[in-house]
């Protein structure tokens, strides 16, 4: 393997923190973080040990984890300059800024990544290599009780677009008909495929309990998939649970692609697909209150 990535940590929050964490846990080396509060890269700087970066200007590569709103003015201007870019969910504000991205790393020679981390849960990438066919209902729950780590999006762009992910992965096909109920911080989707299959799917941020699951019905098979155990059971067999850091996988997955070994896992056109559903979610949702 060639000379690894100058990579950075741009964002010393939650998720900045968690990002630095996996790679001190996976050997993966980070040359700093910046954040513009300076006392939060200092903190982080005690804590994993990271160089506090003054400025962007010597990095090949960057991890993301800034507030959605700030996703676009970050990375656009890095991609521009050819530096690669893996961008926390959810991708962008607009599908303007979505494409912007997405055209600024293919003239750039960037790799454009965006962080579905459920793609890198171990359980998830079981289900995938079986490669489920003939798939006619999904359905999916993830709950949790309130955070203050995010309150600029909505339910569905925060929790629910994980699952978005995980179907549209499962299950390629077009959603004909979206329809949605629900508030801003608990929300309920139904969708119709082209094919006539189905996909429910329930997220909330004010529940007492942690769920996180997806249930699917095939035409020879059933699955059900814990995200937080890990765990995939098929038919009425027993739960196979599985190991592994999705983070630091993920990690591992850019700089892959970094190094052109293979394209990133989640690109920047698969999320942007996953952004149109939810936004037509969204939409549904402000109809139906």
């Amino acid at each position: 393997m060639g000379t690894l990535p100058k990579l950075a940590v741009i964002g010393a929050g939650v998720m900045g923190r968690n990002h630095l964490r996996a790679a001190q846990n996976g050997g993966i080396a980070i040359a700093g973080v910046f954040d513009s509060d300076l006392a939060r890269a200092r903190a982080a700087h005690t804590d994993f040990g990271a160089t506090v970066l003054e400025t962007l200007g010597s990095i090949d590569a960057a991890i993301i984890a800034v507030p959605t709103a700030a996703h676009f003015p970050t990375a656009l201007p890095l991609l521009k300059k050819g530096v690669h870019c893996l961008v926390e969910k959810p991708f962008a504000a607009t599908e303007s800024e979505c494409r912007q991205m997405i055209e600024a790393a293919a003239v750039n020679r960037a790799v454009l990544q965006i962080g579905h981390i459920e793609r890198f849960n171990p359980a998830v990438e079981a289900l995938a290599a079986r490669k489920p066919a003939g798939i006619t209902r999904l359905t999916a729950r993830r709950a949790g009780p309130a955070s203050a780590r995010v309150s600029d999006i909505s339910v569905v762009l925060d929790l629910m677009v994980h699952d978005l992910d995980a179907i549209l992965t499962l299950k390629p096909l077009a959603v004909t008909t979206v329809t949605a109920t629900g508030t801003r911080d608990q929300a309920e989707a139904e969708l119709t495929f082209a094919d006539s299959a189905t996909a429910s799917l329930m997220a909330s941020r004010v529940a007492t309990e942690r769920l996180r699951d997806l249930h699917i019905s095939a035409a020879d098979h059933r699955w059900h998939l814990d995200y937080i155990a890990k765990s995939l059971a098929e038919d009425d067999g027993p739960p196979m649970v599985f190991t592994g850091d999705a983070l630091a996988a993920q990690m591992q997955d850019f700089i892959a692609s970094i190094e052109g070994k293979r394209l990133p896992r989640v690109t920047g056109e698969a999320a942007l697909a996953v952004m149109k559903l939810a936004w037509r979610i969204e939409a549904a949702l402000g109809a139906a209150s």
